[in-house]
Order: structure tokens, then sequence, then C-alpha cells
């Protein structure tokens, strides 16, 4: 791989001009970018994961390595040990990384059945964790975040039904069903880092299919991310009740004259609720009321997220 002066990568808050003394190469630049990046959320990486979320490079395994142990430059900023890499001095981010998995773990068998059921309601094709569960990197107070794709326009009766049965279940505190799409609308309208970024740390329980199609509608993904290919979520302590697909196939023959209806009924009730709810929103431009996609990131971290990433980033150039 050809060693070329690298460019800053810039997100919408960046400064227009990199500092002077950057002499990172492409290769370098990538994987400062994707450690750094990851380090904002307490993450430190294995050799396989800074593989996949390389920003805008193609690196193989061993080529992160050559390129890791040439370099003065990330040698000084990363170091790499027990199969992790993160910010130089911060190596106490593994136990950290361990303790997290540890709980995260325990977190996911305790709402296994929870999780079991939203997978069963109807019309749904897809249910994948998002957020920091996603990772299995849940802090103290993390939320069960989970990101649904539907069949056809059910968005609204799909949302109010996991509302309803959170509530039943007594999760209604920690469930988050933060974002559900139509699967006629799965292109994003924010093309960003942060949304590749969501995008590729999904952990579908239900639907890898329509997860592939959903990474397919979005080339961006590939932009930011072209080493990215879906790995399974083979690891996480969950299992589908499978025996019970046939009852769900039999409540959706049954709700296919009423579903308009219902669909309607749920689009306007919980709307209304929702507006009502929209002067404690700290990012209203980050919620979506569509009839295909409610996206209800009403405390995004979107912003915050990039500019710290900025920030890091440009610190780490200078030094």
């Amino acid at each position: 791989m050809t060693a070329q002066p690298a460019r800053l990568f810039r997100t919408a808050s960046a400064p227009a001009e990199t500092p002077a003394s950057c002499t990172f190469t492409r290769s370098e630049m990538a994987i400062a970018q994707s450690v750094l990046y990851a380090s904002l959320f307490d993450y430190p990486l294995t050799l396989a994961q800074l593989r996949q979320s390389l920003i805008e490079s193609t690196q193989t395994p061993s080529e992160i390595l050559q390129a890791f142990d040439g370099s003065p430059v990330l040698l000084h900023l990363i170091e790499y040990q027990d199969g992790f890499f993160f910010p130089a001095g911060r190596a106490s981010l593994i136990d950290e990384r361990k303790r997290r998995e540890a709980r995260s773990r325990a977190f996911l068998r305790r709402h296994g059945l929870f999780l079991s059921l939203v997978c069963l309601i109807p019309y749904v094709k897809m249910v994948a964790l998002s957020g920091s569960i996603a990772h299995l990197n849940l802090e103290g107070d993390g939320d069960l975040d989970l990101f649904i794709v539907t069949r056809g326009r059910r968005v609204w009766s799909t949302t109010v039904a996991v509302v309803l049965l959170a509530k039943v279940l007594r999760r209604r505190r920690i469930v988050c069903a933060n974002f559900v799409l139509a699967d006629s609308r799965l292109s994003l309208d924010q093309q960003d880092l942060f949304s590749a970024s969501q995008i590729v740390h999904l952990k579908p329980l239900l639907g890898r299919d329509v997860f592939q199609a959903f990474v397919a509608a979005n080339p961006f993904v590939a932009r930011f991310y072209p080493n990215f290919h879906e790995a399974g979520s083979a690891q996480l302590p969950f299992r589908p009740l499978r025996r019970l697909e046939g009852v769900k196939h039999a409540a959706e023959a049954v709700l296919a004259l009423p579903w308009r209806g219902l669909e309607w009924a749920c689009r306007t009730a919980y709307r209304s609720y929702l507006q009502r709810k929209a002067a404690t929103w700290d990012s209203p431009e980050q919620v979506r009321l569509d009839d295909d996609c409610l996206k209800l990131h009403t405390h995004s971290h979107r912003r915050s997220v990039l500019e710290r990433f900025d920030r890091i980033l440009n610190e780490a150039l200078v030094r």
C-alpha cells in the first residue's frame, strides 16, 4: 500500500484545514481515526473490530499491524495490548470493556423473553439491538435500544405494541424503541459518519436478510466503512422462540383487513402524545413522526459525538 499524505477526516463541524504538523499516511490516519472514534465510548477495539470499522480504508489485518508497528506517529498515539487497540495511556479501558461486556450479557439474559416477544409482534421483519447494548458496552444505567423494520407502513402500531408489551412486562423504564422504519423506506436522510457507525454496529436478532437490504439501501455506509460485512449475532445470549412463529403468521392473517384502522388509531393517538412532549426534547431536529418512519432520538448524542471526535482528532494531529 503506497504511503501518501493523509487528509484530515472532516465531519460537519470540522475545521477547514488540517494542522500543519499532520504527517499521517492514509493508512495511519484510518487507524488513528477508528481507534479514537471508538474511544469516545470507552471501547477498545480488537484487531478484527478495527479492521471492520476502519474509516475510508480497506487494510487487511496484516496491513494494519504492519502500519502500526512501523509508525512512530501511531506508536505515540495508540497502544496495542492484550489484543486491544486504545489511545495511549488508557489501558484501563481493557478491564472496563470486560466489565461492561459481562454486565451486557447478564442484561440481555434478563430481558430475553421480552426480546423474543418483540420478534413475534405481527408484521415485524427485523429487530436489532442498537446503541451501547449492541456493542455489549452497557453502562450501569444503560437502556435496551431497539431498531425495528416493519412490513409496510405499520410503524405506529408496532411501536405502540412494543410500548404496551414493555409496560405489561415492567420493562418500560429501560426499553427504547427509538427507530422504527417501514421496509419501503430503508434509505436514511442523514448520511454522515455517525449514521454509518450506527448502522454497522446494529446487531440483528431477527431479519438478517432485511438488515442486509438496509445496508444496501444506504451505500454511504460502504464509503465510510469499506471493510464492513455483517458478521452475525451468534455471540449474543439470545434465542428466538421459533416454535411460536406460526402464531405470528396466524395473527398477521387475522389483522390483514383491520390493520389500516389500527395503524391510523395508533398514529393519531401516539403522535398526539409525542407532540405534547415536544417541549422536553433536547434534539427535536432528530425526531421524525412520519407515516413510514418513527424516529425518537429526543436526546440525540449525534452533535456532541461528532464535535468531540473533531476535537480529539485535531489534538492528536497537533501532538
